[in-house]
């Protein structure tokens, strides 16, 4: 791994070259029905789709790195069928609104507009995506891991097709979801979510930690970071996000929107005694500095509700063995799905 700032303001200028170069090649030739048909169908009928440069690329796996260890992703991806629930709810409640915090990297997702329209949506396709690249067995031959990968790839590449276009978009951020950027997102789905399984009261082995971050490097592979911004061990993964946070984060109007949006999602969608205690749920997650970026301001009140109520889970995590949580989060993540079809039918 390399974590300089140098290395990093050069990695703040690349994108994603094979996926970048394929969407300017349909964008040249007019075949943008023929992207977006393939990235809105199933992952099980790819294979029988007629051949194409995108069908191609949606069902190649890259070459694994000389590092690749089966037995290591396989474990990776059990623990997390091990706390899926747990893990899928600090999804929502630490590693997106950790991301808001890193300028310049939330205004790419502020210019594009889809987590401020339909902030539900995007946590939904983004749970699927975990899902998808974390259920063991997942990744093979024409697997739904390698094709979840590819597509997100290639939403990238739009996405920095059209925000670079914007009269809005300044250069000196670098390009839009650049390599440092992903790198970390990918250190906020990983190294930030065992920080805050740990803050949680969930007790995990150094094995454990590693399995899941090689799993989240393998992945991260996958996307195409670039293999010096994927941590081999938990220093590395703590040493880069320490250098990230102190590149990237302050405050800005972007994270701010981009937090509130997704607060009023969750206050619409939970109880309301337990929407009083949302914004204070996460401020105690992602802690008082980073809070502050995103607009999270101290309330005495409901900080320390938030506070006895963590407490009182960590407890009860510490001492009780939880059972049936990847059977408990994808029941709550089919429901999420049909809500969000039937919103669109």
């Amino acid at each position: 791994m390399i974590a300089t700032h140098d290395f990093l303001n050069k990695q703040r200028l690349v994108g994603d070259p094979g996926a970048d170069a394929l969407i300017e090649a349909i964008f040249a030739t007019k075949q943008q029905g023929v992207l977006y048909g393939l990235l809105k169908l199933d992952e099980k009928d790819m294979a029988n789709q007629p051949e194409s440069e995108v069908r191609d690329f949606l069902l190649t796996e890259r070459l694994k790195p000389t590092w690749f260890d089966e037995q290591k992703l396989t474990r990776g991806q059990l623990l997390f069928k091990l706390y899926a629930l747990e893990m899928m709810a600090l999804l929502g409640a630490m590693s997106l609104p950790y991301c808001y915090a890193a300028s310049s990297g939330n205004k790419a997702l502020y210019l594009s507009d889809k987590m401020r329209n339909a902030p539900g949506k995007r946590l939904m396709d983004t749970a699927s995506f975990v899902i998808a690249v974390l259920t063991p067995n997942s990744f093979g031959e024409h697997s739904t891991a390698t094709i979840h990968i590819n597509k997100v790839r290639l939403i990238h590449a739009l996405s920095r097709y059209y925000v670079q276009k914007l009269s809005s978009w300044n250069m000196d951020w670098g390009v839009p979801i650049n390599q440092e950027d992903m790198a970390g997102t990918n250190l906020a789905f990983s190294y930030v979510i065992l920080l805050g399984m740990q803050q949680s009261g969930y007790i995990l082995s150094e094995r454990e930690k590693e399995d899941f971050l090689f799993a989240w490097r393998y992945i991260g592979y996958q996307l195409n970071i670039d293999e010096a911004l994927l941590p081999a061990s938990f220093s590395e993964a703590h040493a880069l996000a320490q250098l990230i946070k102190k590149r990237n984060f302050k405050k800005t109007d972007e994270g701010i929107v981009l937090t509130q949006e997704l607060l009023t999602y969750y206050r619409a969608s939970v109880p309301p005694d337990q929407a009083k205690l949302v914004a204070a749920q996460i401020r105690l997650y992602l802690g008082d500095e980073v809070a502050e970026y995103i607009g999270l301001p101290r309330d005495p009140v409901q900080d320390r509700v938030a506070a006895t109520v963590s407490t009182l889970k960590a407890t009860q995590n510490l001492l009780s063995v939880h059972t049936s949580s990847y059977q408990k989060m994808m029941v709550q993540h089919t429901l999420l799905k049909k809500k969000f079809t039937n919103s669109t039918a």
